[in-house]
């Protein structure tokens, strides 16, 4: 058996109630430090044991601290300026583009693969993805790796 860690990337909606209980233990702890962790598990009705099994093991997308490099999946049309008004934005928001691939179009798509340093991103990494998407010929953005 290896004792390599295997990472996922899950949406919120479909973790177990102890494990979104867990991170509102660790974002009050985070808030209030002074807090014990008895009072913390308490006041979201989660055991002790519980929080102890998954506080080292759960951690938000949007949480990290230190440095962060986010890639995402552009399916995008074709059109002349699209990729320049996309590095535009991420420039805006202090992103550093490390990689850019993008496919050659088939029927007026195409897809743009973006590797960025997020590090001085204000946004949250959702934040992110939510302007991208906005976009005007932009049609779908899908966050597929992320360093932690």
């Amino acid at each position: 058996m290896s004792d390599k860690k295997k990472f996922y990337l899950i949406r919120e909606d479909v973790l177990p109630e102890s494990i979104k209980k867990t991170l509102k233990v660790k974002s009050l702890l985070d808030d209030e430090p002074r807090m014990s962790i008895f009072d913390a598990v308490r006041r979201f009705d989660l055991s002790r044991s519980a929080y102890y099994k998954y506080k080292d093991t759960i951690f938000p997308v949007d949480d990290t601290k230190t440095e962060r490099n986010v890639t995402m999946l552009l399916h995008v049309d074709d059109n002349i300026g699209l990729l320049s008004r996309v590095l535009e934005l991420i420039a805006a928001e202090q992103g550093s583009v490390l990689t850019i691939h993008q496919s050659l179009p088939i029927k007026e798509k195409t897809t743009i693969t973006i590797t960025l340093n997020a590090t001085q991103i204000e946004l949250t990494i959702n934040g992110l993805l939510d302007q991208l998407k906005n976009i005007d010929g932009v049609n779908h953005v899908q966050l597929i790796g992320m360093t932690m």
